[in-house]
């Protein structure tokens, strides 16, 4: 099978861990990376708003021909924010392409609760528009499958979020990685105004080592006094990921609201580490992890607190959930490898069909 995989390829745990996971299963993979079409200060400005300016046209003109050329079977386009539905219609007129689309964002999040940044009431339009042209899309939350069966979509399957084995895994820090890393509790990942910062503020105010890792939005505005418990908070990607989840007793989840997450990468990557999940309480986690035996999940801050204190207290139990949990991920294929074992069999029927 010859696939023609599209998407800016700006992280290596997204398109590359799939692409190199295709390639394990025995596909061509076609790469198609987009990211270098939207630079400077115009191609910037198309890339937070996708409309049919020059970099966009260029980026589109430049697919067709690509997929012209090289007569994939399937194209494979990673959240095609800036991919025009006359692309996808010359596409598959002129290759006869299985056209697949993968979104791990929550497109309808803006219209169905508006709490986005401004932008993304116009960010997803050609997108959405061009969702009747797909043969296939593939949503990570259940959600969004109506969704796109409303907007034209003619078969929505759900594709859920995954850890790569190879970034993913347990590591042993340096002495100087243990200084900066070592802790009872980590959270890595962004703020939202949902309740996160008082579960942080509960740990700490029970005596519990506690270390944040995140982006530009954890202000002193937002933590207050905490942000001079936590000092400078700076992102961890890849291996500074890793290791800061190596680091730590227990690991932090939250789902995103805005996104509306039943789950989120996270659940996978924590446990691949070796790590205790520690997360809020969902019907899909629940149904992902047996509770207290391969994850820890509580649903208040107070709730949050007796658990963890509890772990604390019993360090072996920690260590049996956490291996316990990463059994769990690797039995059902919660790899990247996995969910493409699925994209393929999905694709392959349609090659059967035609």
């Amino acid at each position: 099978m010859r696939i023609l995989f599209a998407g800016e390829w700006r992280f290596d745990f997204y398109e590359k861990a799939c692409a190199q996971a295709l390639e394990t299963l025995g596909v061509h993979v076609i790469p198609f990376k987009w990211d270098g079409y939207l630079q400077g200060l115009l191609g910037r400005a198309q890339s937070k708003f996708p409309v049919p300016g020059p970099a966009v046209h260029r980026l589109n003109k430049d697919l067709l021909e690509l997929a012209e050329k090289s007569r994939p079977d399937a194209i494979f386009i990673w959240r095609g924010t800036h991919i025009m539905a006359s692309t996808l219609r010359a596409i598959k007129a002129r290759t006869g392409a299985v056209l697949a689309s993968y979104n791990h964002d929550d497109t309808f999040a803006a219209k169905a609760h508006g709490q986005v940044p401004w932008h993304h009431h116009f960010f997803w339009n050609l997108f959405i528009n061009s969702i009747p042209e797909y043969d296939i899309h593939f949503v990570v939350r259940q959600v969004n499958i109506s969704e796109f069966l409303k907007k034209g979509a003619r078969e929505v399957h759900i594709l859920k979020q995954f850890f790569c084995p190879e970034l993913h895994y347990p590591v042993v820090l340096s002495e100087p990685d243990r200084s900066r890393y070592e802790c009872d509790v980590v959270f890595v990942g962004h703020y939202e105004p949902d309740g996160r910062v008082q579960c942080l503020r509960k740990l700490v105010e029970a005596g519990l080592n506690v270390k944040l890792f995140g982006g530009i939005y954890w202000t002193r505005k937002v933590l207050g006094d905490l942000a001079d418990h936590f000092g400078e908070i700076r992102s961890a990607y890849g291996s500074e990921y890793v290791k800061a989840l190596c680091g730590a007793r227990m690991c932090l989840c939250f789902m995103s609201k805005l996104n509306r997450d039943t789950y989120t990468t996270r659940c996978f990557e924590i446990p691949a580490c070796g790590r205790l999940l520690l997360s809020e309480r969902t019907d899909d986690l629940q149904l992902m992890f047996r509770e207290i035996e391969e994850a820890v999940f509580f649903s208040s801050p107070e709730e949050l607190v007796e658990k963890a204190l509890w772990l604390k207290r019993r360090p072996e139990e920690i260590e049996r959930i956490a291996a316990a949990g990463m059994r769990r991920v690797h039995e059902d294929c919660h790899s990247a490898e996995g969910r493409m074992r699925q994209l393929v069999a999905t694709v392959k029927k349609h090659l059967g069909k035609a």
